[in-house]
Order: C-alpha cells, then structure tokens, then sequence
C-alpha cells in the first residue's frame, strides 16, 4: 500500500477515534487505572511545573455543621433520625437575609429531607435570599427529590469509580441543573444550554462530564489552614457587624458537614461539599470547554497514533502467535503521554485505557488471517485483556 493511502486511512481512523473519545469523556466513567494518570498529571502540572494558583482566601468562608445536630421522629417506624439543626440555620440565615449585599453566594449543603418542629422557622428566615441554592438528589427510581422546606436547590450526585470521585457530569437531569453548573451560572452570568448531547457554553463547544481539578484540597483546609473554616455555633456568638465585615463580606459561603460527609478522591478523603466546589473551580477555569486548538492537537495525535498501530513498518507477517504486550505497551505509553500534553495545553484528559483496549482488537482482527490461534492463546488473552482493562468496580 502507498505510503500517502496509509496517512489519508489513519486520518480517517483519527476522525473515528475522535468521536469515540467525544463519547467516553463525556460519561462519568472512569476506566482501568486511568485515575493513577490523572493523579500524577495533576502533581506534574502542580508540583514539577509549578503550575499551581490557588483561588484567593478572600473568597470562601467554609462554615462546618459538622456539630450542629437535632433529632425529629422518623417518619416510618418508632425512634428518632439525626438532621442538622434548622434552629441554627434558621438564625444563621436571618442575619443572611439582613446582610445578603454583602454576600456572593451560598451553597448550603444540607438535605433537607425529614420535618422538624423548626421548619416553619426556616423557612421563613430563607424567603426572601436570592444567591443561594440547596442539593437534593435522585431517588433510587431516578427520580427527583422533593425537599420537605421550599428553597432554591439543584442536584448534587455524583459517581465514584474505583480509586476515588474523579470526573462530575454537569447535566443529569432534563428538568434541573447540577449545583456547580447553577452556582456558575448565577456568579458568572453565563448559561450553559444543551441539546441532543451538543452543550454550549458563550457559543463554544462544552463538555458534559468534567474531570474535577481539585484547585483547594482537604489539607489546604484542615491541615494548613490556607482557606477560613469555621464551626457555625462559634460564628454565631460573634457580633453580627463583625460576621459581616470580617467573614461574609464578598465571599462564597459554603455550609456542610465537613466532619461525616466526606468521601475518598485522588488527593485523599475530602468533603462533598469541597468537591461541589472544586467541579465550580473547574467550571470557572474554562477547563469544561472544548477549543478548536484542542480538536486540531488531537486530530494531528490521533493521526500519527493510528500510523503507528495500524501500519507498523517492523510488523512481521511471518510470526506464529500473537505478541500482544509490544503494541498493547506501545500504545498505553503513547496515548498517556497524548493525554498529559492534553491535560497540560488545554486541561483535557483523554480515556487512555478504553481507546488501547479498541485499538488493541482492531490491529488483532485485521491481523487475524496471517495468524495461527488455538484455544488457549484465545484465553490467554482474553484474561490479560480483563486485567488489563476491566479492574474497576
């Protein structure tokens, strides 16, 4: 074949290998080991490169109701359930509404679910709070919940793959925006609209499901107390003048219970309200949207990838038995370095395993004519490909 039909086929395949990268990045997937490359991508763009600003202290109050307990009645059975005390919140709000000029934003992280004697309180001291939103969550049916207090809300699940919380889809639901896509667009001004799985945000191409880069980590917070944390009973007893002034004044204020509601990422154990906040951060950075520049490296990465796997020059047509290793290494090793320089450029992770495992069978089942099989290199591979590939939970 013509050295010029080989690169005219493998841009093809490039445009091929495009679409499918478009469609995993786009699920809240995580493949293989894929999180060990972003991990340490992250630490080499971080730590090597220095490449790391950190959002300004000024702009987050993080409020822990880690302490702030109350039991009500459950509702099915004999007994009592623990909720976060809405008598606080509700005098925590009542200074809000007061001052909420002051104010960005806050996320409330509680879930308001459950009827307590003080709702009736609550809810009056919320009325009236523009910049504030509230999770809730899909049921076990894929349904949305109800909250039992009328407040701004908006979803906050998410999907944890094996080694930790690693990517957020920013739509899940047709009816309801996700927390991050709500708190960005009211802060930013700025609307990500979708349809037909093409989202757009300002008119560029956007992706729908974000690998988070974690901007403020757990330690930052708790360890070396970069950013403001402050349980809510000792902020209340605080002049209201001084709340104002010295903590609320101009920030995004997030209440959560950092203590119990933490779950394990790739930076270690970290509050879910944290990561609602990182996958904002990330959503601030621009790093959801897709450029044109990006599409251009890619294609040009992919071309030269599909050059390589598809039309080896050293490819023995000779060989008796399939050595999968020497492809399957050269291309786990070409397509991770393609997706640092990605991450890198342009903040964009590409499913290494999932596109080495095609790529894998597609170089195998044209080479199936000029090899030998029998039945245990058939099991041989098939193992080393569920190893390989399909060890995450």
């Amino acid at each position: 074949m013509r050295n010029w039909l080989k690169w005219l086929i493998s841009f093809g395949h490039a445009i091929l290998l495009l679409v499918l990268t478009a469609f995993w990045i786009n699920t809240d997937f995580s493949y293989g080991d894929e999180q060990l490359l972003v991990k340490w991508s992250s630490i080499f763009k971080r730590v090597i490169l220095n490449i790391d600003q950190d959002p300004p202290k000024s702009d987050f109050l993080f409020i822990n109701l880690a302490f702030e307990k109350a039991l009500i009645p459950q509702e099915e059975g004999l007994g009592n359930e623990v909720i976060t005390d809405r008598a606080k919140l509700a005098q925590f709000f009542e200074m809000l509404k007061r001052n909420q000029k002051s104010v960005k934003f806050t996320i409330c992280d509680v879930f308001l679910k459950g009827r307590s004697e003080n709702d009736s309180l609550l809810q009056s001291s919320i009325s009236g709070i523009k910049n504030i939103v509230f999770p809730t969550h899909h049921d076990e049916n894929g349904k949305i919940e109800e909250l039992d207090i009328n407040v701004p809300c908006a979803i906050a699940d998410y999907r944890m793959a094996s080694g930790g919380f690693l990517k957020f889809k920013l739509f899940q639901d047709e009816k309801l925006k996700t927390l991050p896509v709500y708190l960005f667009e009211k802060t930013e001004g700025r609307k990500i609209s979708g349809n037909h799985g093409i989202y757009l945000d300002k008119g560029k191409l956007s992706l729908n499901s974000v690998i988070i880069d974690y901007q403020i980590r757990s330690h930052e917070l708790f360890q070396q107390g970069e950013y403001p944390v402050v349980n809510l009973s000792e902020l209340l007893i605080l002049p209201e003048e001084i709340i104002v002034n010295d903590f609320l004044k101009n920030r995004i204020v997030l209440m959560g219970d950092f203590n119990n509601d933490v779950h394990e990422t790739i930076f270690g154990s970290t509050p879910g309200t944290l990561i609602l906040l990182n996958v904002y951060l990330t959503l601030k950075a621009g790093y959801h949207i897709i450029t044109y520049w990006w599409l251009i490296f890619i294609v040009l990465g992919y071309t030269v990838f599909s050059r390589l796997m598809l039309f080896p020059d050293n490819d023995n047509e000779k060989l008796k038995k399939i050595n999968w290793i020497g492809p399957l290494f050269g291309s786990v090793t070409y397509l991770s370095v393609l997706s640092m320089i990605s991450y890198l450029l342009f903040n964009i992770h590409i499913q290494v395993l999932i596109l080495t495992l095609y790529v894998s069978l597609l170089r195998y089942s044209i080479r199936l004519k000029k090899i030998e099989w029998n039945a245990q290199q058939v099991k041989e591979w098939a193992l080393g490909l569920r190893e390989t590939y399909f060890n995450f939970k």
